[in-house]
């Protein structure tokens, strides 16, 4: 369990890879043939015309802020979402904090009560952790491709468990609110 909590352990291997014909042996320039070839994959360069022109359209079309930020998903999150949300949390790997899922699925009730302040003046003053900005990056390789070859490895991103619980409440606030409004447009058109 420890070796599971802490995520530091792996019995993987570290593969050699070629690139253009040469062998990279050296662990930083693995790293950084892989961050490379995962950036040239990500690229808009990869992406279709259509694609292009929709996200062109997409990000020429101006924002309306005409909201006083009174609807129900701008409200404080609650304990019953702070505590389904950390329910819903699976024993995945740590992020760059070293916060493992089960710490908050096993806080006491006054430390769930601070993290949900934390929580709620993140969300409603805005004060979102620079940690947060940041992940770790791991390699996987896909199922029966070229250990050697950069292109056969897809990134997986590590970030901050409480991050991703706080994603996870907000998520099923917006999904609440748009079920709400859904079946306020049906009750409408059926009257």
């Amino acid at each position: 369990m420890v070796h599971k909590m802490s995520c530091k352990y792996s019995n993987t291997k570290i593969h050699h890879l070629q690139v253009n014909g040469d062998e990279v042996t050296d662990i930083a320039d693995i790293a950084n043939s892989l961050a490379q070839t995962f950036s040239q994959n990500s690229s808009s360069h990869e992406c279709t015309q259509k694609f292009d022109s929709d996200q062109h359209r997409a990000e020429n079309n101006r924002l309306s802020f005409k909201s006083k930020n009174l609807e129900t998903y701008n409200n404080s999150f609650s304990m019953d979402e702070l505590t389904s949300a950390i329910s819903k949390s699976h024993d995945l790997a740590v992020g760059p904090d070293d916060v493992h899922y089960q710490m908050p699925k096993h806080l006491p009730g006054a430390a769930l009560e601070t993290l949900l302040h934390v929580l709620n003046d993140i969300w409603i003053n805005g004060n979102f952790p620079e940690s947060w900005r940041t992940s770790a990056v791991i390699p996987v390789l896909k199922a029966g491709k070229d250990e050697s070859d950069p292109s056969s490895y897809r990134p997986i991103a590590l970030m901050s468990c409480i991050c991703k619980i706080m994603e996870r409440m907000i998520n099923d606030c917006l999904v609440w609110y748009l079920e709400k409004q859904a079946s306020q447009l049906c009750s409408m058109w059926i009257s």
